[in-house]
Order: structure tokens, then sequence, then C-alpha cells
């Protein structure tokens, strides 16, 4: 076993190659925007990618915190020149100046001033929760965010603002939107604003709890009036009944309408796609009527096939099969693209858990006491397996198959092709993310983002998918998908999607400690080269654990 010191050294010496001390994001870069701030890291593919990644830019915002919610999402506007950034510990939102940015060979440090949007929502029957996510309308004049209520089972609201050019904002409205908005955005034209409501259990399934409705609200831009649709059309037995035998992972009996839980929404002008996480689907919602069409099963990993590394107790990436296990993909974030005229929809698949009062949907099996998978098909004797692996507790789900054992998450990113039949798979990552981390990075294979011990996270959903966005550059297509414990952005070009081909990755994570800079990349933000300060295209990651923003320059060969 390699001792926490020499860990720590090999942390130093990585980071003083990818990425040092930083100033804090609050001083302001020197007239040319390029005060040096750290060595810049690079895309590990850069000398013979076709895509080069590059660091730039960080806004630090001088705090961390090992559960997360710092720097939380991110937008850009390209008409005032600055990046609006959630940070859900102080409850503010952040204004970061992008303006003048040019090409550096360091990376410099960006200003930024902290909004207290709860200061300026006007709104007198409400109680002011939280702030969790953030759009900025595609021509640049309004923003808006999601706020959830104080009471976990009261409706929430979408706060509207003017965008001026100095950064600040001017209180319009608010609109009512469903219970626990978690994610909201703009459609392409910016005729609506769609917030995606979870409508979590929070405390837990006891007789006297209320577990709150799932739901998507729709608002017009012109009047600002609202619609929210819900899943109440599936609650029937017969409807039901057509979603398990489909595959969607639903809690018995339990009505639909309050067990799915909308996540994350990517859309076009017409139709909104919404992942479902935890019931391990997509729900397709039609924006003129308001109403759910279909939901779809996001699909499982099929590690009878593909070799996953669930030992977290031998210190190095040595995946295997196992003929009974499945990976439930439950994506996280999900985007939308048009390639050759045909809808594609991307899913970064992270896998999530049901933690709500004493309820817990994990199965934990520590096969260092001989213990067994769920179904008994795997054993620490037929598998050579030590530690501790989570699996998925089925005995309180319809939907999964009783000779299968899962796990949650896929540890990869799927492409669907979007018929009116639904959607096709044509792309899986499949074990790409352990194996490209593995070979560039083995010292920190399958670490968390607040414990550095390598193999730390390979019993639990491994790197971690959660975001997922795309862009143009120079005439292709690119996905980026953000690896939430290990760190970075794993790039793939999608251009033609019979064959999706790796690109690059880029890990700008402070490694000198457990929790430090980029650690734990959240939302993202592909900027393109027509609307970058830099001319090139930029990609921006909240970094929700490092508190921190990272910004990318993109440049194809």
């Amino acid at each position: 076993m390699k001792s926490k010191l020499f860990r720590r050294l090999s942390a130093l010496t990585l980071a003083f190659v990818m990425t040092a001390g930083f100033a804090p994001g609050v001083q302001a870069a020197g007239k040319n925007h390029c005060t040096h701030q750290s060595a810049q890291a690079a895309g590990f593919e850069n000398r013979t990618a076709s895509l080069k990644l590059n660091q730039i830019a960080r806004y630090d915002s001088g705090m961390t915190n090992e559960d997360g919610g710092v720097m939380e999402i991110v937008d850009y506007n390209s008409k005032n020149g600055y990046a609006y950034a959630v940070n859900g510990q102080k409850g503010v939102l952040t204004a970061i100046s992008m303006k003048n940015r040019t090409s550096c060979r360091s990376v410099s440090s960006l200003s930024g001033r902290d909004i207290d949007v709860k200061a300026l929502v006007e709104d007198e029957g409400f109680v002011y929760g939280d702030m969790t996510s953030v759009a900025v309308s595609p021509n640049g004049k309004l923003l808006a965010v999601a706020i959830q209520a104080e009471g976990y089972a009261d409706n929430g609201r979408a706060a509207i603002f003017s965008c001026n050019r100095n950064g600040s904002l001017t209180f319009i409205t608010t609109v009512e939107t469903g219970v626990q908005p978690d994610m909201i955005t703009f459609t392409p034209n910016g005729d609506r604003i769609l917030t995606a409501n979870e409508g979590e259990p929070r405390e837990g399934y006891g007789d006297n709890a209320v577990d709150p409705a799932g739901s998507v609200t729709i608002i017009k831009t012109k009047r600002y009036s609202a619609f929210t649709a819900d899943f109440t059309a599936f609650d029937s037995e017969k409807a039901r009944r057509k979603l398990v035998d489909k595959n969607i992972v639903l809690k018995k009996n339990t009505a639909p309408s309050a067990d799915l839980e909308p996540e994350y929404i990517a859309c076009n002008d017409r139709t909104a796609y919404v992942s479902l996480q935890e019931a391990n689907a997509i729900a397709v919602l039609d924006l003129a009527s308001g109403r759910f069409t279909d939901i779809f099963s996001a699909g499982f990993e099929d590690y009878s096939e593909i070799a996953v590394d669930i030992d977290k107790k031998d210190e190095e990436y040595k995946p295997q099969t196992y003929d009974s296990l499945r990976g439930l993909r439950m994506p996280d974030g999900i985007a939308l693209v048009n390639i050759h005229g045909r809808d594609y929809l991307l899913t970064a698949n992270e896998g999530d858990s049901r933690e709500w009062g004493d309820y817990l949907n994990e199965d934990e099996r520590n096969f260092g006491k001989n213990k067994t998978s769920p179904t008994g098909k795997i054993t620490a004797d037929n598998s050579g397996l030590e530690g501790k692996v989570v699996f998925f507790d089925a005995e309180d789900y319809d939907g999964l198959d009783a000779e299968c054992d899962y796990l949650f998450g896929g540890r990869s990113f799927t492409m669907f092709r979007v018929s009116r039949d639904g959607l096709k798979e044509c792309f899986d990552s499949k074990n790409d993310f352990e194996a490209k981390t593995a070979a560039y990075l083995p010292e920190y294979f399958n670490c968390s983002n607040d414990d550095l011990t390598i193999d730390d996270r390979s019993g639990k959903k491994g790197p971690e998918a959660e975001t997922v966005t795309t862009g143009k550059i120079n005439g292709r297509t690119y996905a980026f998908i953000t690896l939430e414990r290990i760190g970075g952005v794993m790039v793939y070009d999608i251009t033609n999607p019979a064959d999706v081909t790796y690109a690059n990755y880029i890990n700008s994570r402070d490694f000198s400690a457990d929790v430090a800079a980029d650690d734990s990349p959240e939302g993202l933000k592909f900027i393109p080269a027509s609307k970058s300060p830099t001319r090139k295209a930029l990609l921006m990651a909240a970094c929700e654990v490092g508190g921190t923003v990272a910004v990318y320059e993109l440049d194809r060969r």
C-alpha cells in the first residue's frame, strides 16, 4: 500500500506541472488580462489531438466545501461580457467579468462580484429558500434563476431580471413554478423559460410524509404566463404498467406523478427532453400542449460485456466482467444537438440513490467479509473482490430484472438518435472514462472529490459523469462531459454519430490537497468563437467543491 505521504508528494509534483497557487477571484487582473496565476493546464492529448485544450483563466470564490454546492451552475452573456455563476453556499449569484479576455500562456485570475438575488426579489407571498440554477436568454437581455421555497413541499419561483452593461441585474418579476425547481433554461428562440421541478420527498416516505409531484414549468416570456406540466397521465394502472415494461424504474406502490423527479432539461423550440434520474428515464414534453407525450428508459451498461473496476482494495485499475451485473445509467445532465438535420440526445450517466429520512435504497456489500451481491451470483470467491461495493437495492422497485445485480450510474455518456418512435442508442462511451483516467492519472484513479485515495470510488459510481454539453468548432461538433469525482472534462468528436471518436481530456484540479481549486466540475457553458472574447471557442466549468470556475480555450488544428 502506498503511503499517504507518497501520494501527497506525487500530488505536489503534478500540481506544480498542471496548476499551482491561486489568486483570489475578487482580485482584478491586469489590463492585458494575462496576470500570472499558475502554470497552464493542458489537454492530455494536445500533441496529437485535432482539438487542443488549454486553461486560460480561473475565477476563485475563495471558499471550498467538501459537500459541494459552492460554484454550481454557470452561464455566459456575450452581450455584456459577464458570466453568471450560482454560489449555493453563499446564496448569491456571482457576476464574473470576461471582457477583453485574451489567450494566455498561464492561467489568469478573473474578477467577480456577488449579487444578492434574495435582496432583489420582490414576492410577498413567497418564503425564499435557496437558488439552484441560472440561465441567460439567447439575446442577452434577460437572466432567470430558479429559486426553491423554504418549505420543502411549497412551490418555487423563477426570478427574472434584465441584464445591464456593467453586469448588474434589474429585477423584473417572479413566476410561480412547481415544487423544488432545480434547473432553469430558455428555449433556443427565447420565447419560453423552462424549470425542472424535482419534488423530492425530503422528509422520507413515512405515513405522514409528503412526496411532492415532480413537474416542469413552462413560462412564456412575452407576458410571463406559466403552466406546470405534471405526470398524472401516467398514474393509471395500465399506464404505469407500460412504463414498468419499458424498464422505467418506479418505486412500488407509488404513483408516477409523485415518484418521477425531473432533474435536467434539454430542448429545442418545440420539444423538451427531461432527465428523470432516479427512474433511469427520459421524459418527452410537447411545449405547445404542455403535455408529456412519453417516457423512455435511459438503458443500462452491461457489465457482462463491458469490463468495470468495482474493487476499491487493489489500488489499481483492474477491470473485469460480471455476468449478472448491470449499471443503471441514471442520467443527470443531458444535451440536445442537431447534426445534419437530425436531433440527438446525450446523457451524462451519473447515478443517484434516494436518501430521505430513514430511507436509503443502497445495498452495501463488503466482500472482505464473505458477502455476496444481492442476487448471490457475485461472491468474493468467484470474483476476487475485496471491500465494499454499493448496489442498487431493487427490493422496493419495479422495472428491473430480478436475476441481475445493479450499480448506480453507468460511468459513461450515451448518445441517442431522436425519432418518432423514441430514443435509439447510437453510441456509448462504455468504460472509456475509467480506462483513460487510469492511464493519465494513475495515482488518482477513481479518487473522490474530497479524498485523493486511489480506488476510493471504485465500489460506487467511479468517476461519476455529471454534465454534458455540446459545441461546434470549425465545422466539427464536440461533446464535453464533466467527471465529478476525479475531475476534468472528457471531449468526444460527435460530428458523425455513426463514428464517434474520443478527442481529448483536460483536468486542471489542484491535486496538492483533498479539496482544492477546480475540484468537482458541475455546470458547463460552451462559448462559440463568434461570441468569445478571445475569438476562440471557450468552455467554462463551475466546480462545486473547489469553489472555482475554470475557463478552457478550445483550438482546433
